[in-house]
């Protein structure tokens, strides 16, 4: 057997057990690309996640081509209900990867990395393999360039969790908003909290700060625009 049987047999139509070992294959390389990416970064979602997501797509898709061509009476049945069905299982794998705590919400962009790799297990197993490997660069270059590009241009700064107590149960955030807005702040997540039987209340805020100043004149600020405020407290995340 030559090089030119496998590529014949990559590109056949009909699923056969070379033509599955060899998608299987090429689904096991871009997961792994992707999928070491998140594991330096200590994603819920490693390497051997990413890899199993994206073999088990591409072998579901397969088996999808695979019974009607196999099965004649089977014919007339929908091939694409069982590759139809990765997605749904992947919104599952997906959720779990979320995590709300307090108002903060994690794990979209793994989420959202998830549900991405199974297309591209998808791709290989239908035999669109230039699409397979555009996206699996498209999502490094999202991952990696962008996240990059972000944190030293439109975002530079360090995160800090910005936590401002109340003496009363209904603050004016609005107001508390607008003077964090005057100094440019970027909120990734606000969560507010009440507590009616002692009147008082907490105000949670993920912010991004480009000068280190900014928070002092920030505090005093938020003090003469709200007076019922107690305390004001900056942490690192």
């Amino acid at each position: 057997m030559n090089m030119e049987y496998y590529i014949n047999e990559l590109f056949n139509t009909e699923v056969t057990y070379v033509s599955a070992a060899l998608k299987l294959l090429i689904s096991f390389v871009l997961g792994a690309i992707v999928g070491i990416e998140r594991q330096q970064r200590r994603q819920s979602a490693g390497m051997r996640t990413i890899m199993l997501i994206c073999l088990g797509s591409t072998a579901a898709v397969l088996l999808s081509i695979w019974i009607p061509q196999s099965y004649p009476h089977m014919q007339g049945g929908d091939p694409g209900r069982i590759a139809a069905q990765i997605l749904t299982g992947i919104g599952f794998l997906g959720a779990g990867s979320i995590i709300q705590s307090k108002g903060n919400v994690r794990g979209l962009t793994t989420a959202a990395c998830i549900w991405v790799i199974a297309i591209i297990g998808m791709c290989v197993g239908a035999g669109l393999y230039v699409p397979a490997v555009l996206l699996t660069f498209g999502t490094l270059f999202v991952l990696v360039a962008l996240e990059r590009i972000e944190k030293k241009r439109l975002l530079s700064g360090e995160v800090k969790q910005l936590v401002i107590t109340f003496d009363t149960a209904d603050p004016d955030i609005d107001r508390v908003m607008d003077t964090a807005a005057e100094y440019l702040l970027f909120v990734f997540n606000v969560s507010t909290e009440s507590d009616y039987s002692a009147g008082k209340s907490t105000l949670t805020l993920r912010v991004q700060v480009r000068e280190k100043d900014t928070l002092k004149r920030l505090f005093f600020d938020l003090r003469a625009c709200c007076p019922e405020i107690a305390r004001i407290g900056i942490y690192d995340v």
